[in-house]
């Protein structure tokens, strides 16, 4: 590690590296029995029991406790909590560690068993009582959700009728009128959102026909008043959720009313052999605290979190605002209120906690999220494939659900703001695969995060974004390092972002050699802005403490490399738009996965 990875506070320390204690064991196996003693060759069956022992060893006992969880899948049907009462004491960690032989996957999904060829030619279905889900897994990938066009090709919007709240879609979709469930994703620049389809109704001759489209009050009352993202002429979207949709295969369908799941199998696969996992659970894990009772000194190493759940847009529309913080009200005057998508592991009022070599794939909403009061805590050496919304998220956005969206976080309470958190040698890969406006790593509005050494690739938005609020008045951010990562094919969808991407007065931040590398032209009608570092609206620091953006390597073929609306200031040093320039080389070697985490990987 850099002596610039260092920071200025010893409060770091401890996070790096666990001092050698003399330890406690207790064990989990998918086959062991929660009558049994915990020991090794007497496992527990659950996570939950082996919590209850720790509960009754920790009060007295002087030395580290280690869990050992087995090779196998952990099935829940609600969250696995973590209070004060299950953390570590004093200099002593709570650790629950993964077996290394085999995989430990901690899952909130259920499986679809009864398959068998449908009516319809082609397709197989399988009966199934269920809640809405959004996501289906086919043999450990993600299916296709049934929709049109086909995935790849767009519909094109013709304009936007505010009198009657109708967009106006170019084409005559007259036959999905009544439809039950039927969805409109709608692309607009930098945010997304699922529109639960009202009505449909067609004008125009024979060969130039247009369908004028309402949607549940829900959405329009947000979509039709809310003047950003900017209602362009000319968007894209897609119709979803219809089984007459199912052309290609690996779509899928779920007919809640008949209690049936259809799939088109691929031509390569084995139709008998369809192994499919359903969502059901929303959040896997959860470690919260209160003020004054915090959760401290727990880890978890070695497990795979899978499969989690969120049907809220299908229940009530989604409608990104920013980052995957959806409205739920605005108005013509630009107030706007937003909410927080799920995650699968929440963390709240804790320090200490560290998320380590965990993997994090086929989620439904966030990944992970540090939401507030978390701080001397880090999340490293992870990796995140096909996740829902943002692989990781850190800190508030505003202060409640009832601020608005522009008023900056500032809380009287500074324990509250996420500080000294460390997101480091992580792996993060094709976030954002259903909301499509979400990011990599998100942060709202941290202190003193490090957000260094990670690889990003293959998203359809920014790739890391701190900050929110479009605010140069004084909040909680400063002193934020974003350093050494490599970012690339990110903004492959969306428009009006960066694979770094900044907003509002963050005094002391600094962007440091990272090297950002194969951007494309963003593929969205409209509004066309990508870049490799965006400091966005009243983006900067103070003339004592500038925002600072130095010796980054920016080496692609787009013709916006920064882009700055700031208020405050910023200063640019030494920074090269050619990997082959004079450093170059030097600094890639040192960005991405350090020495400890290169045998990390993800598998497509």
């Amino acid at each position: 590690m850099t002596d610039l990875l260092r920071p200025c506070s010893t409060l770091f320390i401890f996070l790096l590296c666990f001092t050698s204690h003399a330890q406690h064991h207790l064990y989990v196996s998918v086959n062991g029995s929660d009558s049994d003693q915990g020991t090794e060759a007497a496992p527990f069956q659950t996570i939950e029991k082996a919590k209850e022992a720790v509960r009754q060893l920790n009060g007295g006992i002087k030395e580290d406790i280690i869990i050992h969880i087995g090779e196998g899948t952990y099935f829940l049907d609600k969250p696995l909590v973590f209070t004060s009462l299950d953390g570590g004491r004093g200099k002593f960690y709570v650790k629950y560690v993964g077996d290394t032989a085999g995989e430990v996957i901690i899952s909130g999904g259920k499986q679809v068993y009864g398959w068998k060829p449908a009516t319809t030619p082609g397709l197989y279905q399988a009966p199934l009582k269920a809640e809405n889900f959004r996501q289906l897994y086919v043999n450990g990938k993600r299916a296709i959700r049934a929709r049109y066009p086909d995935k790849g090709i767009f519909l094109e919007t013709k304009g936007w009728d505010f009198d009657k709240q109708e967009l106006v879609l170019k084409g005559d979709f007259s036959r999905l009128q009544g439809k039950e469930g039927l969805e409109l994703k709608l692309f607009q620049s930098w945010a997304e959102s699922y529109l639960r389809v009202k009505s449909i109704q067609v004008e125009g001759i024979s060969y130039l026909k247009y369908s004028h489209i309402t949607f549940h009050d829900n959405e329009s009352q947000v979509l039709f008043n809310r003047p950003y993202p900017v209602h362009k002429p000319s968007h894209r979207a897609y119709f979803e959720n219809e089984k007459s949709f199912i052309d290609q295969e690996g779509e899928w369908f779920f007919d809640a009313k008949e209690g049936l799941l259809y799939y088109k199998p691929l031509a390569s696969g084995d139709p008998s052999k369809i192994e499919a996992i359903h969502p059901d659970t929303d959040t896997l894990l959860i470690v919260k605290g209160e003020r004054g009772k915090e959760v401290r000194n727990l880890a978890f190493k070695g497990l795979s979190f899978r499969y989690s759940n969120w049907d809220h847009p299908s229940r009530y529309g989604y409608l990104n605002g920013q980052t995957g913080q959806h409205n739920y009200k605005a108005t013509p005057r630009n107030e706007q209120y937003v909410k927080r998508p799920p995650a699968a592991v929440y963390v709240a009022n804790a320090a200490g906690i560290v998320f380590e070599r965990n993997n994090f794939r086929n989620l439904g909403a966030t990944g992970i999220d540090f939401h507030h009061g978390v701080s001397a805590s880090r999340i490293e050496g992870n990796t995140f494939h096909d996740i829902a919304g943002n692989a990781i998220s850190i800190g508030k956005f505003t202060q409640d659900e009832g601020t608005e969206f522009h008023v900056p976080y500032n809380p009287a309470d500074r324990k509250e703001i996420c500080e000294h958190v460390v997101v480091s040698n992580n792996i993060i890969k094709r976030a954002a695969a259903d909301y499509s406006g979400c990011v990599g790593i998100a942060a709202g509005y941290p202190k003193s995060i490090q957000i260094t050494h990670n690889v990003i690739e293959d998203l359809p938005y920014s790739g890391i974004s701190v900050g929110f609020g479009w605010t140069d008045r004084p909040n909680a951010m400063s002193n934020n390092f974003i350093a050494y990562n490599a970012i690339s094919r990110v903004v492959q969808l969306m428009n009006d972002g960066a694979a770094i991407y900044t907003l509002s007065y963050q005094p002391g931040t600094k962007i440091y050699r990272n090297y950002i590398h194969d951007l494309p032209q963003p593929t969205l009608l409209g509004q066309k802005i990508i870049c490799a570092i965006y400091c966005d609206e009243r983006s900067g620091g103070s003339e004592k403490e500038p925002m600072i953006i130095e010796e980054n390597i920016i080496d692609n073929g787009t013709s916006t490399m920064y882009k700055f609306n700031q208020a405050g200031i910023i200063i640019m040093k030494n920074n090269i738009q050619n990997k082959n320039q004079k450093n170059g080389a030097e600094i890639i070697k040192e960005v991405g996965l350090e020495a400890a985490y290169k045998d990390l990987k993800v598998d497509y």
